[in-house]
């Protein structure tokens, strides 16, 4: 299923029509991209939940769940968010040595530092060096092996006393691929031209325009349009119609512009397409009192007890294993 797709029907925005009875006038494009976002996000817990030993990862992602730091000589300190990526959970942390040796980091938590205990006569349990001050804020130089989250930032012991680029390298689950609004220039006049640079489009794809102040008059909001065959790697044009004629602007209107692109696929497994559509349904059959209601959050419980065993299951021999059956001799 792509998220729009108007002539086939077998799409996401379609079925969530579907099981609404709405249309795009009674239920706007942009508010089921809204929530087609938050059925991913939902998905996307299932998904970590249930799956102990493989990580869940979007398939249209082009590069792996794996991103890197440089290490910087007497900084033992590094911000998560710092990673170009976003980590929605850190799986595992490997550090290169300063003779660029993968080496794995072993992981603490608070827990594990239990520190020293007093009372008004003195330490009468654990000691001064499990502190975090002392594990950490004063760690000794060298090649770390441990590291701790806390809070944004990852601590690593011993400190680094070398410098190494891309030195330090994160395994992590991150979120779903979205479709995120995109900037755009629409020149003004006639077969106006779109402007985005490396924006990914191809004749026949279709995406919504958004705008922080006017759009473009002849353009309107929450309106699905056509990319028609005049296409370059920066430069689009359009027609409200697939195949349609050219769209005409006749000002250029105000603020920032955007498109959304509507002909992408849900990179999880097709089999779970439709939970997005029923998941995306629920708030709006219930903000309109709808009599399908009911059954829509019912096939919704029955869709993610599927997921969560579909992800328990996947990538795992399941077969039971064979014991042969040996005579006993004695």
């Amino acid at each position: 299923m792509k998220i729009y797709n108007s002539i086939s029907g077998d799409a996401i925005c379609q079925e969530i029509d579907r099981k609404c009875g709405s249309s795009a006038n009674t239920y706007p494009v942009k508010d089921k991209i809204a929530r087609y976002h938050a059925a991913l996000d939902r998905y996307l817990t299932l998904a970590f939940q249930a799956d102990g030993r493989w990580n869940f990862d979007d398939i249209n992602e082009t590069s792996p769940p794996i991103d890197t730091q440089s290490i910087v000589s007497g900084t033992n300190r590094y911000k998560l968010s710092a990673f170009s990526e976003t980590l929605l959970s850190l799986i595992r942390l490997e550090i290169l040595n300063s003779a660029g040796t993968g080496l794995p980091l072993i992981p603490e938590t608070m827990d594990d530092l239990t520190g020293a205990i007093y009372n008004q006569t003195g330490r009468i349990s654990g000691s001064v060096s499990d502190t975090f001050q002392e594990r950490y804020v004063n760690a000794s130089s060298g090649t770390p092996t441990h590291y701790i989250k806390y809070g944004d930032f990852i601590y690593l012991r011993p400190n680094p006393d070398y410098s190494e680029t891309d030195g330090l390298l994160a395994y992590f689950n991150r979120p779903a691929v979205k479709s995120e609004p995109v900037a755009v220039t629409i020149a003004n006049g006639a077969d106006a031209d779109f402007t985005a640079t490396a924006h990914g489009l191809v004749a026949d794809d279709t995406f919504l325009l958004l705008s922080d102040g006017t759009l473009p008059t002849g353009t309107t909001a929450d309106t699905v349009y056509y990319v028609i065959a005049t296409v370059t790697a920066d430069t689009f044009n359009a027609s409200a119609n697939k195949g349609g004629t050219t769209l005409t602007t006749s000002s250029a209107g105000s603020g920032v512009h955007s498109f959304i692109k509507l002909s992408s696929t849900p990179g999880i497994p097709v089999i779970h397409h439709p939970y997005l559509a029923k998941h995306a349904s629920a708030p709006y059959l219930s903000e309109k009192t709808k009599p399908q209601l009911n059954s829509v959050l019912a096939e919704i419980q029955t869709d993610e007890r599927a997921i969560q065993e579909y992800f328990a299951y996947r990538d795992k021999d399941v077969r039971k294993q064979f014991i042969p059956n040996v005579e006993n001799t004695h």
